[in-house]
């Protein structure tokens, strides 16, 4: 008898019958781990022989392809790949979740992992280090609602089923007779909002989504669905106060933050970007598109910052909308224009002195040169730099200002400064005036 489980209490008979037949997948590097994981499976009454390991993802995906076995146990990260990658396709060998399971086990222990449960349709995240009675624990809470299904759980389930064969006008009809069945039916209602959204039908979704948040306003996946829809239509205002809903109940996932961020700024919620900055850091891997729009909401954050008079909040947000541009142009000659407003530009020229830039566009090392060009001393360092730029066709009317400025401070040749002016209207058409009104006061002086 198991001092974690005891398999001949009649109060645990019901699970011992649901797990005698059940095939397991256990995935992970460690030999003794995988062994030690079947052995607690087996005392929940599983048999060995019905279980098959794998230590890499390739292995994985070969016995879950071939064997197709009701749950899978594994770690998150393995050779070759992740896990959660095959969660998917279990889904499709098991669309209905009554007799199979997806279990995780990570470790992470962040609020991204929350955020991978609540995303996926999994049973349960179990977190390093861990113990037999973790395991036994997790695997029975992830279960027992499916020991003896309700009429309704069982409809849901049917409906599944239908929807991800995509028999959608059956599973529909699956989901609709759940609704009475249940008081509070909100999952039938997000289902039915998801075949209405993938029909485009975007106010029939909506409709379902907000019944299904009806009756239960915590519903992770039909607040994140009904956010996205809101978006979509442009109802700001509402798609906003739903990811305020979600993040006062749970973590962020990190794919939402590019779309938190615009939703912040379009709200004038600018404060709200410190929070996903936060939650930025927190990411192993940040893709360089989610770098960017993070830096674009820092941008904003930190011109706000200054504007409200609050100097090192707003220098630190744009310090770190620099760090996570990646040289974008637009969002540095954001960043460029609020350090010159508020007298800050040898900020942002350290930044630039400390940073490497040859991979950056021409046009992003010319707001270096532009603030080179009003900070330094070093003459021939910044015409260099701008002739090298105007010798790479970069179209930028800093450079040729700048160039121009430092050759009437160097008294150099007017034929010099005569062919900047009529290069850079050649390139510049929208800047003829200025640029002949340069040449003018130029010739007036010399």
């Amino acid at each position: 008898m198991s001092v974690l489980f005891d398999p001949n209490d009649k109060k645990n008979k019901a699970l011992i019958d649901y797990f005698e037949n059940k095939t397991w997948l256990v995935v992970e590097v460690s030999s003794s781990t995988r062994n030690s994981l079947k052995k607690t499976i087996a005392q929940l009454g599983s048999k060995m022989s019905n279980m098959y390991d794998a230590d890499n993802f390739i292995d994985a995906e070969n016995l879950l392809n071939s064997k197709k076995p009701h749950f899978v146990i594994g770690n998150k990260n393995i050779n070759g790949g992740s896990t959660v990658s095959l969660f998917n396709s279990h889904m499709k060998a098991f669309p209905n979740r009554m007799n199979s399971g997806f279990f995780i086990i990570t470790e992470e222990n962040s609020q991204a992992e929350v955020a991978l449960a609540l995303e996926y349709d999994m049973d349960g995240i179990i977190s390093v280090p861990f113990t037999g009675f973790t395991i036994i624990d997790t695997l029975i809470s992830g279960v027992k609602h499916k020991l003896t299904p309700s009429p309704y759980s069982k409809k849901i389930e049917e409906g599944r089923d239908r929807y991800i064969k995509g028999q959608l006008d059956s599973a529909a009809e699956s989901f609709q007779t759940a609704l009475s069945l249940h008081k509070h039916p909100y999952e039938g209602h997000y289902f039915l909002g998801k075949i209405y959204s993938d029909n485009n039908l975007r106010d029939e979704a909506i409709h379902c989504y907000e019944e299904s948040i009806y009756h239960n306003s915590e519903f992770f996946k039909s607040l994140k669905n009904l956010s996205s829809l809101y978006y979509q239509k442009k109802d700001y205002i509402k798609a906003y106060n739903t990811n305020l809903l979600m993040a006062n109940k749970y973590p962020t996932p990190p794919e939402k933050i590019p779309e938190l961020i615009r939703l912040s700024i379009i709200n004038q919620k600018y404060e709200d970007i410190i929070n996903y900055l936060k939650i930025f850091h927190t990411i192993e891997s940040p893709s360089i598109e989610m770098q960017i729009y993070l830096a674009a909401g820092l941008a904003i954050l930190g011109k706000y910052f200054l504007t409200c008079n609050d100097s090192e909040k707003g220098t630190e947000a744009l310090k770190s909308a620099f760090k996570f541009s990646n040289g974008k142009y637009e969002i540095l000659k954001s960043i460029t224009k609020s350090f010159q407003k508020f007298n800050k530009l040898n900020i942002l020229f350290d930044l630039f002195e400390q940073t490497e830039i040859s991979n950056w566009s021409f046009e992003s090392q010319a707001l270096y040169f532009h603030t080179l060009h009003l900070l330094s001393d070093d003459d021939q360092k910044v015409v260099m730099t701008g002739e090298k730029l105007i010798k790479n066709k970069v179209r930028d009317i800093l450079v040729y200002k700048g160039l121009i400025d430092r050759a009437i401070k160097m008294k150099r040749k007017i034929s010099y400064m005569e062919s900047l002016v009529q290069e850079g209207i050649k390139n510049l058409p929208d800047y003829k005036d200025e640029l002949e009104s340069m040449l003018k006061k130029i010739q007036i002086t010399i």
